[in-house]
Order: C-alpha cells, then sequence, then structure tokens
C-alpha cells in the first residue's frame, strides 16, 4: 500500500508532526509505503519566517497554491491519499475539484475547526476567490475523515461526511514522567502564539498564585502576569515540561475551540504532570475532575485548583493518575495500529 500525506506546514508545526510525521516509522515498519509531500518547500518557510524577510503574504499563498496543485495532479498514482488539515491555508475557490479523482482513496484529517475559518484567510480585494464551505465539501468527498474528537466528528457528519474519532496522541518512548522540581512550585503553559492570548483568562488567578510562572511558546504577546518567558525550540520541549509542577489550559468555549484537542494537557499528563484546563472540548473527556487533574470554570475554580495542588503528595498522585490515562488512551503505541487498519480500508 503506497499513502501519500499532504501536510500544510513542514513537520516543526505541532499538527503534522502529531498527526502524520511520528506515524511513519510504526506504518513504514508494518510494510506501509509512505511519502509526504508539504504545501510549502521547507526552504521557503525558513526564508518567509525569518526575522526581516522580503517574502510577503502574498508570495506565500501563490507559492503553496501552485506547488499543492502539482502535488494533487502527481496524487493519482498513490492508494490512499491523506489529507491533513487543508488544501492550501486559504480556501481558494474550485481548489476542491482537484480531489474529486481521488475521492475513493481519500483521508482528510482535522484536529481543528478548519470547516467554521481556514487557516489563513485571503486579503479583502480577493475574499471573492474564497471558498468558505470548502472544508465541508472535502468532507463530503472524503472517504473517511479523521476527527481529532468527538465534537468535530459530529461536524463532519452534519456535513455529509463519514467521521471516525481519531485523538490526536502522544510518544510514550519519548514524553515520559519525571520527578516533580523540588525548587518550586510551578505553573507552566506550553503553546503558540495563536492560543496565548487566552492567557488572559486566568490573569487573575495567576497573580494572586504565590508560584512561579513558565509559559513557552507564547512568541511577542504581551503577558497579563508575571512570568518566565521562553521561546518553544523542539530540542529542549520535554526538559522544558519536566521543569513545571502542573501544566495549564485556559480556554474560552466557543465554536473554534471545541475543535481542539487538548495536546497542552496530553504533554503535562504524559510527563506525570497534573493539567488544571478550562472544562468544554476535549477537556472534559481527558481530565477526570480532581482525580487526575481539574476542570475549571470560574476564577474561583482556578485558584482552588492552585492552592490543591500546592501539596507534593496530591500533585504526585494525580500526577500518576494522569500519566496512567495518557497510556491507556492517548499513546502513539496505541494508536498507530489503528491508523494503519482505517488507511487499508480507504485503500
Amino acid at each position: 500500500m503506497r499513502v501519500l500525506f499532504l501536510t500544510l506546514y513542514p513537520e516543526s508545526a505541532a499538527s503534522p508532526r502529531y498527526r502524520v510525521h511520528q506515524f511513519l516509522p510504526h506504518l513504514r515498519a508494518a510494510g506501509v509505503a509512505c511519502d509526504v509531500a508539504c504545501a510549502v518547500d521547507p526552504a521557503f518557510w525558513a526564508a518567509y519566517r525569518a526575522p526581516g524577510s522580503r517574502l510577503r503574504p502574498r508570495d506565500y499563498l501563490l507559492h503553496e497554491r501552485r506547488r499543492r496543485r502539482e502535488q494533487l495532479r502527481d496524487a493519482r498514482g498513490y492508494d490512499v491519499v491523506f489529507l491533513q488539515k487543508a488544501i492550501t491555508s486559504v480556501y481558494w475557490r474550485g481548489m476542491s475539484r482537484l480531489l474529486e479523482p481521488l475521492r475513493e482513496r481519500l483521508v482528510f484529517d482535522i484536529d481543528d475547526a478548519v470547516h467554521i475559518d481556514p487557516p489563513d484567510r485571503l486579503p479583502r480585494v480577493l475574499r471573492l476567490f474564497e471558498d468558505t464551505g470548502q472544508a465541508r465539501k472535502i468532507m463530503a468527498l472524503a472517504r473517511v475523515t479523521l476527527a481529532g474528537n468527538v465534537w468535530l466528528a459530529e461536524e463532519a457528519q452534519a456535513a455529509g461526511g463519514r467521521p471516525a474519532v481519531f485523538p490526536t496522541v502522544v510518544d510514550t518512548g519519548h514524553y515520559t514522567p519525571a520527578p516533580q522540581p523540588d525548587d518550586a512550585y510551578r505553573l507552566g503553559w506550553m503553546g503558540s502564539p495563536g492560543t496565548a492570548p487566552y492567557l488572559k483568562l486566568i490573569e487573575g488567578p495567576m497573580r494572586d498564585s504565590g508560584g512561579e510562572h513558565l509559559i513557552i511558546g507564547a512568541g511577542q504577546e504581551p503577558l497579563p502576569f508575571p512570568a518566565e518567558q521562553r521561546d518553544w525550540f523542539q530540542e529542549d520541549e520535554l526538559a522544558q515540561l519536566h521543569r513545571m509542577s502542573v501544566g495549564l489550559m485556559p480556554m474560552p468555549d466557543t465554536p473554534w475551540t471545541r475543535g481542539k484537542c487538548a495536546l497542552k494537557a496530553l504533554l503535562c499528563m504524559a510527563c506525570g504532570r497534573p493539567a488544571i484546563c478550562s472544562a468544554g472540548g476535549a477537556a472534559d473527556a481527558i481530565i477526570a475532575h480532581g482525580k487526575n487533574g481539574f476542570l475549571a470554570r470560574t476564577d474561583q475554580d482556578w485558584r482552588d485548583a492552585i492552592d490543591a495542588l500546592r501539596d507534593p503528595a496530591l500533585r504526585a498522585r494525580m500526577g500518576a493518575a494522569a500519566r496512567a490515562t495518557f497510556e491507556e488512551r492517548y499513546s502513539l503505541k496505541g494508536w498507530a495500529p489503528r491508523l494503519r487498519e482505517l488507511l487499508e480500508a480507504a485503500a
């Protein structure tokens, strides 16, 4: 079986890293021939994101559109075509028609509410060329839609698709528990500039926490409370997770956030850390309140959870329960065979 994985971004981005690249060694070991084609050339991606780059959004959009059209033209020689997240970062009108010859072997994978908003928008002067319903068309077209949580699966079914719930999972061999830090009670958050504004939701509880705050990956987003702020680097991600006493995942309850797959919580849980999460969405399925973490709806809920987890014994107990939940339900080892089965069914 030959599978072509079409990713929107290079492996350094979380979505293709967790939804595609980490599965490739397992699939290849099982005899599946895997090729990955990214919508943007990695060298172009690096040049576009480099400080002082002279490349503009228009250059990016035209680059990925041309490159993706070529990739879809060459995709017909594969048994399965796995489209991760979107065709391109904006929804060009007419692009979904390029998938029609592949419909019987097309797998559409989503870990965001891409049917509500595209990853990016065309400039206003080009909005006439935008197809806001593109993701729903792909859901209806695909042989199967792999949905990162139950809500996304329900949305895909409402669009006429054939969904299968396939959560974002983590490698048990890489993300391993470590002893709790003994130098401080440290509340940690790891994410991206796109989700950093959600930290404003816990401004009051964090200012009152009395602990240290470690924020990884927020970029240039101004923080609403004092914190040690670091850029995210893949090579020291695990070490920074191990510095946390407790993981945090604040999030508003909106249609867009209901499509999130709670990766922030999973990474902490994999490392044996309890997480405090905003109630709603995927967190409700992952967190057993008071057992492997806490769900919070109000500022007082956040304060109570932060205060409760000052107890090292409780952190250790809940951290062990968090790791057990992760191993049982969200491990790469457990889900890799399931992905192979789904790909074989689509071939």
